[in-house]
């Protein structure tokens, strides 16, 4: 009898539960995975498509408590600072139905190498509907609960704007959501019912603290307030060894505590858990909180060649093995491009290698490059191509005079077709890398 008043309980309470949580909400406990399913504009720091998924189930001890089922997908454009996205979320919780799509566009606006701001822009659609045959209820005869079980589907227009700052490790940005119409209105026979979705304002901010080579710790808060009446604080703290494992905490205001970790697979998939607790008198009532993540990179999806191309990227160190310094040879040598690097072998201390300067006048020849990173100095350029070599990924540079930029690449095309062709059927090997067009 406990169990089925609960029942009842929540299914009464379920429209006053979406009143305040039907658009895109922080309950997306895994949020750092994919920081564009909070605020859009992230999609722009992202060099590399992906989608995302996630499956979560807030209450596991209460039937009819809300399931979020979210899929997201980042899509970069070649010319380096543009990106589009679509965005799906399904949300049930007790006899409501929601759905919520947009797309999405994001610019960024780069200040240096490290520092940047992108906006963001998303419009969509909130689908709300009823399904009677998850209704649980005390009087079946309810003309006013009927009203909204038999009124049929509600469909809105839902827009969104975003921006995010971003340097060096830090990021943080606003998004905030609004529906054309909030206002919805449902009628059965002489019995009406009706109620306000209330604007969505975010605040996300974050942090990657590199406490070693391959040790990571980043923390993260999203806060969301809905028409500033109603706010939910969303904390995490992660720790992450080589990009390849992490494991985390989560903590939120309304009591619950938890604890995620994940694999990278290779090739841009990932896989993570997420698992929160109660607290308080709750626990025993409203159950656990389960939540899966998945994220495929698109670009590794297929096989393909890598024809047209002059150079080569040498293969990937799966192990990601270094080389202590002491057993590095201390051999003084100077590379002029990618050719020389390969040639000079893998087991040169790094402070011994001269990267060949690039002259203002160096002519750069017209093509298609896979870049990697974009530096305001050719000494932080070199570097990048050290760090890179020790990882046996052979790089260069060279200059934009246009805006007085150095590039490092992996790879150049004669054509865009060849280019785009080689981006998104082969794993670079690096956490980022698009397509620079020199004419």
């Amino acid at each position: 009898m406990k169990n089925f008043t609960h029942k009842i309980i929540f299914s009464l309470a379920a429209l006053s539960s979406i009143a305040v949580n039907a658009q895109m909400s922080s309950r997306i406990d895994q949020f750092f995975l994919d920081p564009s399913v909070v605020n859009p504009a992230a999609m722009a720091l992202q060099k590399k498509a992906s989608v995302s998924m996630y499956f979560n189930r807030v209450y596991s001890g209460i039937q009819g408590a809300p399931e979020n089922l979210l899929t997201n997908v980042v899509l970069p454009l070649s010319n380096e600072r543009a990106t589009f996205g679509v965005f799906y979320l399904r949300e049930k919780a007790g006899f409501s139905n929601l759905q919520n799509a947009y797309a999405s566009y994001a610019y960024n606006i780069p200040f240096n190498d490290e520092t940047g701001l992108s906006l963001g822009v998303s419009l969509g659609f909130m689908n709300q509907s009823f399904d009677p045959n998850r209704a649980v209820y005390i009087d079946p005869n309810d003309q006013v609960i009927q009203g909204l079980l038999f009124s049929p589907a509600v469909t809105r227009a839902d827009l969104r704007a975003s921006a995010l700052f971003h340097s060096g490790g830090f990021f943080g940005g606003v998004a905030m959501s609004r529906l054309a119409r909030p206002r919805f209105d449902y009628s059965y026979f002489t019995y009406k019912a009706s109620y306000n979705l209330q604007n969505i304002s975010t605040l996300m901010m974050g942090y990657d603290v590199k406490v070693g080579e391959n040790f990571h710790i980043k923390p993260s808060v999203v806060a969301s307030a809905w028409d500033f009446d109603y706010y939910r604080v969303q904390g995490n703290l992660t720790f992450s060894y080589a990009d390849k494992f992490w494991g985390g905490v989560t903590a939120n205001d309304l009591g619950r505590i938890g604890f995620n970790a994940g694999v990278g697979l290779g090739g841009g998939t990932r896989v993570g858990y997420a698992y929160t607790i109660p607290s308080g008198g709750s626990k025993d009532i409203v159950g656990n909180g389960h939540e899966f993540f998945l994220s495929i990179g698109l670009g590794s999806l297929k096989g393909g060649s890598d024809a047209g191309a002059t150079d080569e990227v040498t293969e990937e160190v799966k192990d990601e093995e270094r080389y202590s310094e002491f057993a590095r040879k201390k051999i003084p040598t100077t590379v002029g491009g990618i050719t020389d690097i390969k040639n000079a072998g893998w087991d040169i201390d790094t402070a011994y290698i001269t990267v060949t300067p690039v002259e203002n006048a160096q002519p750069v020849e017209p093509g298609f490059y896979l870049v990697t990173s974009m530096n305001s100095s050719q000494l932080t350029a070199d570097n990048t191509i050290k760090s890179l070599y020790l990882k046996k990924i052979a790089a260069y540079k060279f200059q934009d005079k246009k805006n007085n930029s150095f590039y490092v690449y992996l790879k150049y095309f004669k054509t865009r077709n060849e280019a785009d062709r080689f981006l998104l059927s082969n794993d670079t090997g690096v956490e980022q890398a698009w397509i620079r067009e020199v004419k």
